[in-house]
């Protein structure tokens, strides 16, 4: 019976272990500042003119995640949104505008912004 007792403690003990992965791999783990890479014009939303596009290509300002909320552009229309366990983002501004991408394991965010124009942006974690 003690054999029996001691098996039990072992195999609990190994089941702990093992899901503590699992819970450490959280939102949390892009946390973080990310300086700004490219932001690149990709062309107009519904067939129109690139005139209209209010940026030009550039650097994107920084992106910022905080316990999983992330906060990227200028403090009057910012994008804001989260990311997932597995590292997609999507922030969406007040007026409309909507970001998709992805983190990578190198700390590397690119997606697409979306909105009169669509551009191409890209983050690398500091």
């Amino acid at each position: 019976m003690r054999n029996f007792a001691c098996i039990i403690c072992v195999l609990a003990a190994l089941a702990a272990a093992a899901s503590v992965p699992a819970q450490a791999q959280t939102a949390t783990a892009f946390d973080g500042t990310y300086r700004g890479v490219s932001r690149h014009l990709e062309g107009a939303s519904f067939g129109g003119s690139t005139r209209a596009c209010p940026l030009p290509d550039g650097v994107p300002a920084p992106l910022r995640i905080v316990n999983g909320v992330a906060r990227a552009g200028p403090a009057e229309n910012p994008l804001e949104g989260s990311v997932t366990t597995q590292g997609v983002l999507v922030m969406n501004a007040s007026r409309g505008a909507k970001f998709e991408g992805q983190i990578d394991a190198q700390g590397r965010a690119v997606g697409r912004l979306m909105f009169v124009c669509s551009y191409q942006l890209t983050w690398q974690r500091q």
